[in-house]
């Protein structure tokens, strides 16, 4: 029996064969599988969300780590930033989702610890492996995933760094760094608001100002 699911005007219909992790991964390769929202396989589970994205403390806050990290990925040729959009998929823990952001280096991906695939077509739809950085923006219907479910299924795919931004309170934003410890992931301690990547070699710090247009706009420092 299919299941569907709709919010908003939005549907997904999940297919009755879809039933354990290498059939969804069947699924998110077909062209049926749907375009636009989230859907993911963690803790052996279908998870989605079809819920539209909030635009100050989602999208500008992702549009400017993007720009930000890119531009960092060019200066010191350590690898890629993969933008929203590009699965991840890791098969020793059957995990397989849509992260807001995450780095890979060029030395992973020329060594085969990361690899791009896709589905018949060809085409590089999926980052199968372990990438270095991983990072989830919340918004009030994933804030559960990414504090918990993620975290855990991020540090058993051997995923060295997990960073978490949550700007829906703009009197406290939050930009965490968490590194991998002996059983799960620790946060790194911040001084003066700064924290740092061991991956990247730098510190980072989110700012907040208001924008020209009055909503709220965020940079991203690097030093």
């Amino acid at each position: 029996m299919e299941v569907a699911l709709a919010i908003g005007g939005r549907k997904v219909v999940v297919p009755a064969w879809v039933t354990e992790f290498e059939s969804f991964r069947r699924w998110s390769h077909s062209a049926e599988f749907p375009e636009e929202g989230r859907v993911c396989f963690i803790n052996e589970k279908v998870w989605m969300d079809l819920s539209m994205e909030e635009f100050s403390s989602h999208n500008v806050v992702r549009t400017e780590l993007g720009r930000v990290l890119a531009n960092l990925m060019k200066e010191t040729k350590f690898g890629r930033f993969v933008s929203e959009g590009m699965r991840f998929g890791h098969l020793g823990t059957q995990l397989s989702t849509e992260p807001d952001g995450m780095i890979v280096s060029h030395e992973a991906l020329r060594d085969g610890r990361v690899e791009l695939v896709g589905g018949d077509t060809g085409t590089q739809t999926e980052l199968v492996g372990s990438p270095e950085i991983a990072i989830e923006i919340v918004s009030e219907s994933s804030e559960v995933k990414d504090t918990e479910w993620t975290m855990t299924a991020y540090f058993d795919a051997d995923v060295q760094e997990y960073w978490i931004v949550d700007a829906r309170d703009e009197d406290d934003i939050r930009f965490d760094i968490y590194k991998r410890g002996k059983k799960e992931f620790v946060a790194v301690r911040k001084a003066s608001g700064w924290t740092k990547s061991a991956v990247l070699g730098k510190s980072f710090r989110l700012t907040q100002s208001e924008g020209a247009d009055g909503n709220p706009d965020f940079t991203l420092e690097v030093r």
